[in-house]
Formats: structure tokens, sequence, C-alpha cells
């Protein structure tokens, strides 16, 4: 901030010279009350000095006007960081004399240097943020998890910060920027919270720094929040079309079902075409006339016996053992498959 005091307006005529045209000085910040910032010097006999537009409340506050020599102090400690510069004018007055009074208003520009009293002051971590959370288990060594952040309220150098990390930790921090990455193992850190803490140090001289706390928190190696929500978010989507493992226990269902149809076809196919060609067989035969059984005594042939002392029994043919196994195991095929059904 700049306090300026407005130009008094012109000289008289004949009027007096300031030894310099601009009073031009510099004054570092913090200066005792009542520090010499300039003297202006007029050459005359009997010359008086006041602060120009007197009435300028701000400027009055900061300096003060010697009346007979024209030394120009300070009223207050100067705070760069409130006020970096002042500009007033400093009224040279001759006593009067036969061809009347003389004056001449001499400008005077102060700049308030900077003095390295402002220590760092931590925007993250802060109190009210200052934690990352990290999982357990997975890779970030080379990825940036942080950035450290700090301001300094002084100027050039004096307000430039480096930052730096606590030993003994698997971080590593760019001393510029402030990025913070990894560089180790997190599985090697025991305890699941850590306070790590870090600093932040400008370039003043001497240099004045400040130390934050950092706090890491180490979750279990179990899918982060990001894949938490991608997972309800794609559960909630396969309700609403139907899909998801209903889907896929239904199409298993239905390719057991589409197989066991086709092997119970192809079985029955193989039954009818086995029966068939025993019966196409079994007319190719010549046909030969039964011939009657007598379990004893005599019979009369009239198409039906009748033994005399015993029943007539007509031979039946005899079905081959091997078929009937093939049968039973067509059957036991068949019963398991519907029970898998």
């Amino acid at each position: 901030m700049a306090a300026v005091s407005p130009h008094s307006g012109e000289n008289n005529w004949n009027s007096l010279q300031c030894g310099r045209r601009l009073y031009d000085v510099t004054m570092s910040e913090n200066n005792p009350i009542s520090a010499t910032i300039v003297k202006v010097g007029v050459p005359g006999s009997d010359v008086t000095f006041a602060l120009d537009n007197a009435d300028n409340a701000f400027i009055s506050s900061q300096v003060h006007v010697h009346a007979t020599t024209g030394i120009v102090s300070s009223k207050t400690s100067f705070d760069r960081e409130l006020v970096d510069t002042i500009s007033f004018g400093v009224v040279a007055t001759e006593a009067p004399a036969e061809s009347g009074s003389r004056s001449v208003t001499c400008r005077v520009h102060v700049t308030i240097a900077d003095v390295n009293d402002n220590a760092p002051v931590f925007e993250f971590p802060s109190p009210k943020n200052n934690t990352i959370v990290l999982t357990t288990g997975r890779r970030y060594e080379g990825n940036r998890v942080a950035r450290l952040k700090a301001r300094d309220n002084d100027f050039g150098s004096n307000a430039r910060v480096t930052y730096t990390i606590e030993a003994g930790y698997p971080f590593a921090v760019d001393p510029k920027t402030g990025l913070m990455s990894v560089v180790g193992d997190l599985d090697s850190l025991a305890a699941q919270t850590a306070n790590i803490r870090v600093f932040a140090t400008d370039s003043g001289n001497p240099a004045m720094s400040t130390t934050g706390i950092l706090n890491l928190v180490l979750e279990r190696a179990e899918m982060d929040t990001h894949h938490r929500d991608q997972t309800s978010r794609r559960r909630a989507a396969n309700r609403k079309t139907g899909t998801g493992s209903n889907f896929w226990i239904i199409l298993a269902i239905g390719v057991v079902i589409i197989l066991a149809a086709i092997i119970i076809t192809a079985i029955v196919a193989v039954l009818v075409f086995t029966d068939r060609r025993r019966h196409s067989q079994k007319r190719e035969l010549p046909e030969i006339t039964p011939l009657p059984v007598i379990d004893s005594g005599n019979a009369k042939h009239d198409g039906m016996f009748h033994g005399a002392n015993g029943d007539v029994r007509k031979t039946i043919a005899a079905v081959p053992a091997s078929n009937i196994q093939k049968l039973q195991q067509v059957k036991i095929i068949v019963r398991n498959y519907m029970h898998v059904l």
C-alpha cells in the first residue's frame, strides 16, 4: 500500500530552492519510533518547515517534520506488509522580508524495505485440513500423493519457501513445489496412522521456518471407495436390466435342458431304429408252423393244444441277454438326466 500526500501547488515566483528535486529514500520496516527518515535542506535565512497538507490524517500519523531543522522522522514503526511506500511534501517558508515571504514544497518518497519478520504459514497441512488416506498393499512408489503449501507475507527472497519432511518415512518432498511422493513400501509402517512432521523454511537471513503435522491414515487392502461405488452401480444396473448372476444361472439351466433333450432324442431314435430292424429281420425269415410242446400224454392238433395228462405250452422266442442289458443302461442314463433337470 502506498500513501501519497497531494502536491500543494505552484511555488511563489521568487521561490526558494529544495536541496533535491525529489527526496527518494528507503527505510527498513520495524524501525524504532522517532527514527530519522531524511533531512530536507533549503538554502535561505530564517527558513521554517512544515508538513504539506497536515490535515491528511494518515500521513500525519506516520511522519513528523521538525520546524527549524527540516528533519523528517517516523511517528510509528513501519510495517511493510501494511504500507510499503509513503509520499508526501514538506513546505519550506522563509521569514517575511521587504520583498515578501518565499516558500517551496519539497517532495519526499519513502520506500519501506522488507525485513524477514514473518515465518511461513502452512495452508496444507492445516489444523482443519491435515489428512491423507492411502491403502496398504497398493503400489504407490513414484506417485504423488499430496502437496505441501505454505505462504509467507514477506517480500522477495524473504518470502521464498522451501519444503522438507521428517526422516524415517517412505516419502520424499520436492523442496520447491512441495509435491510429496511415495519412495518406499507403505507396508513397512507398523501403525495404521502416523503424524508426520513437515517443514516450511523461507530464504531470509536469518531464515525463519514453521512446522506442520501431516496425518497419514493407512486403510486395509480392501476395495477402495471408488471401486465400491463402481460395483454398487454395476449391481444396480444389473437389477434394472435383469442381468447379473441370475442371468448366468438361467442360461446354464437352458443349456443343460437343450443337451438333455438332444441326448434323449438320440436314444429314442436309436431304440426305434433297432426295433424296426429287428421286425424287418423277422419278416424276412420263412414262415414256420409252430409245433406244440407236450409235457406228457397225447395231444390233439387243432390249433389249440390240450394234453390228456398235462398242459400244452407254445414256445416263445427268447430275448438275448445283451439286448436286455442295453435297455437297462438306457433307462439309467435317462433317469440320471431327468434327475439333473
